[in-house]
């Protein structure tokens, strides 16, 4: 393969992309252990929740958690339906993809439809 090839392929990008997705995660997840452990220690000396989740230096860990697994989930699925699509171009068939990924031929097939989709 050329390097100009390698530098278009959609699934070295998605890899790509899922790399810095989870490299952005660690500081999040840092944040989100001492925001948990900050409840846990309120929470063992007495506060109530209404006190703990209203206090004004209080994040919102779930909402904290939902950034980070929305981001995660997106460049997932995305190296998911590019990869499918190469190894499909390679010539493996729908089973073999399905099995690899541990999932029904059924979604591997969803994988391809919600790929056009996003094409128009």
């Amino acid at each position: 393969m050329l390097n100009s090839e390698v530098e278009a392929d959609p699934t070295l990008n998605a890899v790509t992309a899922l790399s810095e997705a989870a490299n952005s995660s660690v500081d999040e997840l840092k944040l989100l252990d001492h925001q948990l452990s900050t409840m846990r220690r309120r929470r063992r000396r007495g506060w109530s929740w209404s006190r703990i989740v209203l206090a004004s230096d209080a994040a919102n860990p779930l909402r904290l958690t939902t950034g980070i697994v929305t981001t995660l989930a997106q460049a997932s699925g995305a190296l998911r339906r590019s990869l499918a699509q190469a190894l499909r171009q390679e010539g493996m068939k729908m089973t073999e993809i399905a099995r690899l990924f541990a999932v029904s031929r059924q979604r591997v097939g969803a994988l391809f439809h919600s790929r056009r989709n996003e094409a128009q």
